[in-house]
C-alpha cells in the first residue's frame, strides 16, 4: 500500500513538473505541492524512481528542448531560456553532457535519434 501511495505522489509530481517546464522549478515549491518536507519528498522520489528529483527535472527540460529543436525554428538561445537554463552555453553544456552532441549539431542532423524517456506519469498510467 505505501508503494502505491508513493507512486501516486511521484505521478502527481511528474504532471506538475511537465506543466511548469517553462520556468525555474524550485524544489521547495514541489515539496509544498506534495505536502511532504523537502527531504522526505526527495527521498520518496528517489526510492520510487531510482533517480533524484533534480536529475528528473533536468531530463524533462532537456526532453522538451529536444522536441523544440526538432519541431521548430526557434533559436537555440530562446529554447535554452524557455526551458529554464540560465544561458545558451549552460544549455549546450548540459545537452552535450546528456546526449554527447550539441543542440546545433542535433538540429543540423535531423536523422539523429536521441533516447528520451516519457514523463513518469505517462509510463505509470499505461501500467495501471
Amino acid at each position: 500500500m505505501p508503494q502505491e501511495i508513493h507512486l501516486t505522489i511521484v505521478c502527481a509530481l511528474s504532471k506538475w513538473i511537465e506543466n511548469h517546464l517553462g520556468r525555474v522549478i524550485h524544489l521547495e515549491e514541489l515539496a509544498n505541492y506534495s505536502g511532504y518536507s523537502l527531504w522526505h519528498m526527495q527521498k520518496l522520489f528517489k526510492e520510487s524512481t531510482g533517480i533524484s528529483l533534480g536529475k528528473y527535472i533536468r531530463e524533462r527540460r532537456l526532453a522538451g528542448a529536444v522536441y523544440q529543436l526538432s519541431a521548430s525554428d526557434t533559436s537555440i538561445f530562446d529554447i535554452a531560456m524557455d526551458f529554464g537554463f540560465g544561458s545558451q552555453s549552460h544549455f549546450t553544456y548540459m545537452f552535450r553532457k546528456r546526449f554527447d552532441i550539441t543542440p546545433h549539431e542535433f538540429r543540423q542532423n535531423p536523422g539523429i535519434e536521441l533516447h528520451i524517456s516519457p514523463p513518469l506519469h505517462l509510463i505509470h498510467q499505461k501500467q495501471a
